[in-house]
């Protein structure tokens, strides 16, 4: 059926697994556990990545992205005031990262399908349409919110696109399960 690739199946095993760790870390970060299983997800995440290379070279450019994105939650934790204008230009850099990550594993993804499973592939789009549309939303509204008597409706429209980013999530983890089980 399709082209064994079981490397690429293996790493978005990881990478869904991942994702898992990252909605369970969420709740859990006022206590310490919550930060073991956050970093246990990048960890993974690179983990992933780096195992789905092996069988095409188009997971790379999602590696190198989680590489600079972790470097920058680093920078902007550790190193920049929260609410300054660095944190936000770091915010949006990260967001913009996190979008590259996802439209490259899914590109690349569907390449290694090569079109033969028409759900995965709309599945795909559906969830690259929604994070890049919330994306464009989140770097506006992170951008108004800055501006005095714009902030509240940011805030509200912020919200709004949080609820559909989990939407696509919860796309995105159906498209890393389907997938790897598709090219193992």
């Amino acid at each position: 059926m399709y082209e064994k690739c079981p490397n690429a199946a293996r790493g978005l095993k990881w990478l869904f697994i991942a994702q898992i760790l990252t909605l369970i870390s969420a709740p859990l970060m006022a206590i310490a556990i919550g930060s073991l299983t956050a970093l246990a997800a990048t960890v993974l995440n690179l983990v992933g990545l780096y195992t789905a290379t092996h069988d095409d070279a188009g997971y790379f450019p999602a590696l190198y992205a989680e590489i600079a994105s972790l470097v920058i939650s680093v920078l902007s934790g550790s190193f920049v005031q929260r609410g300054s204008v660095a944190y936000s230009l770091l915010s949006v850099v990260s967001v913009v990262l996190s979008l590259f990550i996802v439209y490259r594993v899914i590109t690349t993804t569907l390449n290694l399908l090569d079109g033969r499973d028409g759900t995965l592939a709309l599945r795909g789009s559906y969830v690259i349409n929604i994070y890049v549309i919330c994306t464009l939303v989140a770097i506006v509204c992170m951008v108004l919110i800055l501006i005095p008597l714009v902030d509240l409706l940011a805030a509200v429209v912020s919200i709004v696109a949080a609820i559909a980013m989990v939407v696509g999530y919860v796309f995105y983890l159906l498209f890393l399960h389907g997938a790897s089980k598709a090219l193992a």
